[in-house]
Order: structure tokens, then C-alpha cells, then sequence
């Protein structure tokens, strides 16, 4: 099913803006991070403004806004005073305006009372198009009944300036909650897939309901976040289990929608569930602590697809029109109808005047994973005596989907090639019976697999051959992904792990400084230290550099083997940044927090420049698709 909205020319530029309100009575579900980025993609189409009303300034903070650089007014000033608008006493007399002037008549009386000036001192300009009203300490009372008022003004001064304007709200139900959830245009909620989460948004939707009966115009979009991408679903225990039950709970909530027609009025019900997940990422924390937004800082593009995919579906709903509505045009339609149609003549016209030729061999027969096959993606391999077909299935996977399977679907796997080959082999040759046992010379052509599918394949299979590219192997695979917080109850997984042919060198991809390590669970370790970035390989048979050594990129480090606490043959390769904040590892005196390993491949692809013209025209990583879905 293709998830990824169809963009009409001009949707961004003749689109409605709006408020958008982010909300959650629960803390810890990514609100203030899932508001600025929002934020920060729907400012790539239009003025935008962020207002943090939560006192901790998470949001803000996310940005880059500190304390050098707060304003003079705070979030707090838009409850406290009245900002003056863009128009004039003067210029309501000359349009004869009466509306407009008894309103600059009100406005320069309130501003009297409250305090008034310019909304500008509120405002942090953290890009051309994207600026921030902070929190600040006055967030630490309760506004009063004409602070709404005040509220409701300087909304409407904003709106006239910014096409966007989200706001950050702290984890609470309160007046001000209701408040916002009825003045704003779009009012979002992020929601884990954990038990607690989940559980807590049931109440909270309970006080919601409430409000929207006696508020019908409240509208609400419900957004899955921080998802984790280790579960797949074929092992449903544990936390598995839980994520499983709790996105099918999400799935299943809609709201009434009247729909008018000839016979009249009908109410159909409509999913509030974005379908889309914000995953799980090291690289929005990464962002955070560098007080950027994930588009701005690089490192995980399907992090940022999955944001401009969520400002799609914001700009729907906005705009009024349902997701699910839309489709090719009736004339885009009847073209496509007139074409399907001459084609199908043209094909009935060349059977019938070429006629079969009598003696033509009979043709061969076609597997599916044959027809699906596109230039490039296949695998083929002839067999040498007593080679392990396991090997050639999980290194197939790792290139082909992008992921670590589990034993049954590499049996799954394999049992779906070898039935390709006997389907399609060459007439006397003899069928394979048992995938453990290919008989020497048989030559095999692996195709993606049909049994197993990746959402984001087309963003990590590149991820994926950067680091099996530093085997010098002609078939190494992954068997462990980065798992910041495991999964089904198990441990974490901190590292990208290669499994090759014992003694198989590894190889730099990066220029530095080699410093040298050995533990008892990570056994030999090697690793290249450059700028305030370092790159480790641990469980090594051998070391080929000293401590101090110079390492080129291509350069062999070490060999795969099996020192420390592993089960098999395979490096452990670990990707540490500079913190002040935390320290993981320590590698000649230089303190690094570990981050995901992919972070290094997508910030070295994208964020690289190239040192001379030469190099433009040779690109040295593989490319990602200019564009793909998280959801495909």
C-alpha cells in the first residue's frame, strides 16, 4: 500500500496555515521534540513561529534558544500584556473601518492597564522562516480569566504575521489545555506505543471526548512517536506484544464526520490517527543536544521524511480536505482508462499477425521473485564444496532488506531460492533437495526476498553496505543493529555488528589516529579517533596498527575473530561523539558519548564536502533514493 500523499501543484503555497496545538497529559512521548520539528518543516513553506508555553523551555532549548539569546519578553508576556498590532487608529478612520477602530480603541486601553509594545520583543529568530517565542519563569502561575483575553489578541497579531503557529504545552489538563484545544485549528497528539503511555492517553481521551462534545469544531490527529525499529511483529511476546496490541487500539479510534448529499446528511466515521509513525532515532537527540532540528543537523533521513510527512497530513487537515480522498482527477482518470485500452488492442493486434512458430522450444518457466526483479538486484553466487548456504542468505538480506532476521525467516528465505531454482533450472538438471547441502558448482541466484519486508529499506540498505564494506569479504552480513532501548525485554544494543570470514581485515573508512583497547567483553579493540569523532572495532584476532599510529581511510585495522564475549566470528563497531554531558568510552584520554553507528554513514553521504571538483563528479558513498517513504 503507497502511504505517501500525492501532492497537488501548489499544495504548500495556496494552502491555509494555522494553530497548531501539541499536547499530551503524559510527559516523556516526545511532545516538545515532535513540536519543533513540525515546526521547523512547515517553516520550509511558510512563515512559522513556535511558542514553548511548558516552563521547562524544552522547546526552545531544542532550537538553540539559551539564555544568550532570550528576548526581552517571554510566552508569559503573551498572557501578561497586549502587543500592539500593525494597524493605526488613523488608517481605520481612513478605510472607515468601525470594527477595526473600536478594536485599536480597545487595544490602546488594554495596552494601558497591562502593558503593551511590540510582540518583536518576544521573539527569537532562529532561521529566516522559523522563530520562537521561549518560555519563561512567569509560566509559574496560573493565568486569570482576562489573560485569556490578552492570549486571544496577540494570537490574532501573530496570525497576521506567521502562516504556521505551533505550540508546545506543558503535560497537564488544565483551563489553559482546554483553552488551547479549543482556539487552535489542528490539535495533535503524541502518543508512545508502551503500555503506560498508552494507558494514560485512554483517561486523557476520556477528558477530551468531554470537551469536544460541547466543542464540535475541535479538531484532533492523533501521531505515533518514537516507535521503535527492532520489533517486527513475527515474535509476538514481550514488548512486541505490547507495541502490536497498542497500534491496532490507536488504529482503531475515528471521529463522526458529516457529509452532506442529495438524500441529505450522513455521519461517517473517520480514523484521528495519522498513518504515518515518527521512529524511534539516536540522531534526534543527537540534534537536540546541538540545539537543531533533525533537517538542519542531518544524520537519519527517515527521521526528517517522516516530519515532512507529517507536515503533509497537517496541511491536509488544515486545509479541510480528507487524507484519504484523495486521488487522480476524473480526466487524469479517463486518460489512463483511454491508454490501458490501446494497449490492450496493440498487444491483440501483434498475436494475431505473428503466429507461434512450430518447432520453437518450450519456454522456461518464470519464478516470481524473477518478475519482480529489477537491474542490480540479484545476487548470484556459485557454490563451492561444503559452502553454508546460511551464510549467502543472511548476507542477501542485509543487502537486499536491511535487516537482522530471525532464524526462522532465513529457513523461510532459503526455502523460497531454492524453489526458484528447481522451478527454473535448466532441463536435466538436478533439483536441490536440501538447502544444507548444495552440491559443489551449483551457481544460485538470490533475489530480494518476498517472505521478509523493510518499510525503510530504501534509507538503510545503503547505512547497511557502509559498514559491511569495511570487510574485506566478499559476503559479510549484519546480525546486530544500534537498540537504544532493546526490545521484548532484552538488553540494548549499542554498536553495528559485522559477522565475515575469520581473519577477514577490516578497514578504516575514515582518516585519523589509531589507539588501542583490550576488554573482557569486547576482547582486541581497535580504534580510529578524528576530529571530536571516533570509530571502534572490537573482538579482533589481530591489530595491524600501534597505539598512535596515522590510518588512512581504506587501511586495514584489524581482523575478524572471536576475542571477548562473542558467539561467532564478527566485528563490533562502535561510533562515539565528543560530550561534555556524558561520558561511554574512553580511548587515549578523550571522552566520547556512543550514538548510533548509522549517524556516521549519513552525516559523512550527505554532510561531506567535496575537496575539489574532481571529487563531484565521483561520488564516494552510495546514494539514497531522492525521495522514499518511511512507510513503503
Amino acid at each position: 500500500m503507497e502511504n505517501a500523499l500525492e501532492i497537488p501543484s501548489g499544495f504548500w503555497e495556496a494552502g491555509r496555515g494555522g494553530i497548531i496545538h501539541v499536547a499530551n497529559i503524559k510527559g516523556g512521548v516526545g511532545k516538545s521534540t515532535l513540536a519543533t520539528n513540525l515546526a521547523a518543516t512547515l517553516s520550509k513553506h511558510g512563515p512559522t513561529l513556535l511558542i514553548d508555553l511548558d516552563i521547562q523551555g524544552s522547546a526552545g532549548a531544542a532550537l538553540g534558544v539559551g539564555e544568550d539569546a532570550a528576548p526581552k519578553r517571554t510566552s508569559w508576556d503573551l498572557f501578561r500584556r497586549r502587543f500592539e498590532s500593525e494597524s493605526s487608529v488613523s488608517a481605520c478612520l481612513e478605510t472607515f473601518d468601525a470594527a477595526g477602530f473600536f478594536a485599536k480603541l480597545e487595544e490602546k486601553a488594554m495596552s494601558y492597564l497591562f502593558g503593551g509594545g511590540s510582540v518583536d520583543d518576544a521573539i527569537v529568530r532562529t532561521t529566516s522562516t522559523l522563530h520562537v517565542v521561549p518560555a519563561g519563569s512567569g509560566l509559574f502561575n496560573s493565568p486569570r480569566g482576562y489573560l485569556y483575553g490578552n492570549f486571544l489578541h496577540n494570537l490574532g497579531v501573530i496570525k497576521r504575521r506567521y502562516k504556521y503557529v505551533v505550540v508546545d504545552t506543558p503535560s497537564v489538563w488544565n483551563r489553559l489545555t482546554r483553552f488551547l484545544y479549543v482556539n487552535s485549528d489542528l490539535n495533535l497528539i503524541p502518543v508512545t506505543l508502551d503500555a503506560l503511555s498508552t494507558n494514560s492517553f485512554k483517561q486523557y481521551l476520556s477528558h477530551i471526548r468531554r470537551l469536544i462534545s460541547h466543542n464540535s469544531h475541535v479538531r484532533l490527529r492523533i501521531v505515533k512517536n518514537e516507535v521503535g525499529r527492532s520489533g517486527d511483529g513475527s515474535r509476538p511476546n514481550g514488548k512486541t506484544r505490547t507495541v502490536n496490541v497498542n497500534r491496532r487500539f490507536l488504529d482503531s479510534l475515528c471521529e463522526q464526520v458529516a457529509v452532506h448529499n442529495d438524500s441529505g446528511l450522513a455521519l461517517l466515521p473517520r480514523s484521528i490517527m495519522f498513518d504515518l509513525e515518527i521512529p524511534e532515532s539516536s540522531a534526534i537527540r543527537d540534534a537536540q543536544d546541538a540545539g537543531k532540528s533533525v533537517h538542519e543537523h542531518g544524520g537519519d533521513p527517515t527521521v526528517a521524511e517522516a516530519f515532512d510527512l507529517l507536515a503533509q497530513n497537517v496541511q491536509y487537515v488544515l486545509n479541510g480536505i480528507p487524507v484519504e480522498n484523495i486521488s487522480v482527477s476524473a480526466l487524469e482518470g479517463r486518460v489512463l482508462f483511454a491508454f490501458k485500452a490501446a494497449a490492450a488492442v496493440a498487444l491483440l493486434t501483434a498475436v494475431a499477425l505473428n503466429p507461434a512458430i512450430p518447432d520453437a522450444a518450450a519456454p522456461r518457466p518464470v519464478a516470481p521473485q524473477q518478475i519482480a526483479e529489477r537491474n542490480g538486484t540479484a545476487i548470484v553466487h556459485t557454490f563451492s564444496r561444503g559452502e553454508n548456504a546460511f551464510r549467502m542468505a543472511k548476507h542477501a538480506i542485509s543487502v537486499f532488506r536491511a535487516v537482522v532476521p530471525s532464524q526462522k525467516e532465513i529457513i523461510q528465505y532459503l526455502t523460497e531460492t531454492i524453489d526458484a531454482y528447481n522451478m527454473t533450472r535448466a532441463p536435466g538438471t538436478p533439483k536441490i533437495v536440501d538447502y544444507s547441502r548444495i552440491p559443489e558448482g551449483t551457481k544460485i541466484t538470490f533475489y530480494p526476498p518476498i517472505s521478509i519486508t523493510n518499510k525503510r529499506e530504501k534509507a538503510l540498505a545503503p547505512a547497511y553496505k557502509f559498514f559491511m564494506d569495511m570487510i574485506d569479504d566478499p559476503y559479510p552480513y549484519v546480525t546486530g543493529d544500534w537498540c537504544e532501548r532493546g526490545t521484548g525485554g532484552g538488553q540494548p544494543h549499542y554498536a553495528m555488528d559485522v559477522a565475515a570470514a575469520y581473519g577477514s581485515d577490516i578497514l578504516s573508512p575514515v582518516d585519523g589516529v589509531a589507539a588501542l583497547k583490550t576488554e573482557p567483553a569486547g576482547g582486541r579493540t581497535v580504534a580510529v579517533m578524528f576530529g571530536n569523532e571516533v570509530i571502534s572495532f572490537s573482538h579482533l584476532d589481530k591489530r595491524l596498527v600501534e597505539e598512535g599510529d596515522t590510518v588512512k581511510k581504506g587501511m586495514p585495522v584489524g581482523t575478524i575473530g572471536m576475542t571477548g564475549r562473542t558467539s561467532g566470528p564478527h566485528v563490533h563497531i562502535m561510533y562515539g561523539i565528543t560530550s561534555l554531558s556524558r561520558h561511554d568510552i574512553t580511548f587515549a584520554k578523550n571522552n566520547y558519548r556512543v550514538t548510533d553507528p548509522k549517524y556516521l554513514f549519513y552525516k559523512t553521504a550527505f554532510g561531506e564536502t567535496a575537496e575539489d571538483e574532481s571529487s563531484l563528479s565521483q561520488p564516494r558513498y552510495p546514494a539514497l533514493p531522492s525521495s522514499f517513504s518511511i512507510l513503503e
